[in-house]
């Protein structure tokens, strides 16, 4: 029996400043009339200034979270955050293969906006090995990509193709180089590669301090696309617009960096 509704598995970290993770996922994807469930891995105290405190979910209350909702819902899309360590990835890659089929979207949650480690720097190579071969389109930004890619610097077109090559060596199958902290202050661009085909994809850079939970607003904004049924081409650039509008339109709230406004 097919569900009324699309439905999209986010696994992600929980924010108590409401702007990023798990909170943000599932307002991204209220509106745009999809319906988020969720299996949180850790559990944050943070704010728009600052992460105070972390603390991850034992690996087996996260395996029950994403066996819950597999044997429940017909689910159409994963979105994957925050994953933290080598404990988490390795339950979270043993669930996520019992998910055939299901296209399974990866934000490499890295670095928060306050420099906060938010995957521990000796957890980077499991992560590469057991998460990103499972992933049928990877969203990282400029830093998350050097980090992964091993490269000092990605700045010209010819290093975004050469990062795309080694992410696809790696198994990933679609990979979208985030532009937003390139040196272009009019656009931000955005570099997709499906099929070692690049497009590339532009909007208006916005004046505002206000971007807390932007990677995740557009990864869960593309897997509610993909559970849509959209191809992913149309499904980033759709998401990339909605990330734009929210970014435009962003919440001045709190003293740090503000959350996007999610609201239609």
């Amino acid at each position: 029996m097919k569900d009324s509704v699309p439905v999209v598995l986010c696994i992600a970290g929980s924010d108590s400043g409401g702007g990023a993770g798990i909170q943000a996922d599932i307002k991204t994807l209220n509106t745009m009339k999809v319906f988020a469930t969720s299996a949180i891995t850790c559990v944050t105290a943070q704010n728009t200034k600052e992460v105070l405190a972390i603390n991850n979910l034992l690996p087996d209350i996260i395996r029950q979270q994403i066996s819950a909702i597999k044997n429940d819902f017909n689910v159409s899309a994963i979105k994957v955050g925050m994953l933290f360590n080598k404990q988490i990835i390795k339950i979270v890659a043993k669930s996520l293969s019992e998910f055939k089929g299901v296209p399974i979207i990866v934000d490499p949650v890295m670095i928060s906006k306050s420099g906060d480690f938010l995957l521990k720097k000796n957890s980077i190579d499991y992560f590469k090995e057991e998460i990103i071969p499972k992933s049928f389109l990877i969203t990282p930004n400029i830093h998350e990509a050097k980090i992964i890619s091993n490269m000092d610097t990605i700045e010209t077109l010819s290093d975004i193709k050469i990062c795309c090559d080694k992410f696809r060596k790696m198994g990933a199958k679609n990979v979208l180089i985030k532009g937003g902290h390139l040196n272009d202050d009019i656009y931000a661009i955005d570099y997709l590669s499906i099929n070692n085909k690049l497009t590339k994809l532009s909007s208006k850079r916005h004046n505002t301090k206000n971007t807390h939970g932007t990677g995740c607003t557009l990864s869960a904004s593309i897997s509610g696309n993909i559970a849509k049924g959209m191809d992913t081409l149309k499904a980033v650039r759709l998401a990339k617009n909605f990330t734009n509008r929210a970014i435009k339109n962003s919440l001045n709230l709190g003293m740090g960096h503000g959350p996007l406004n999610h609201f239609p």
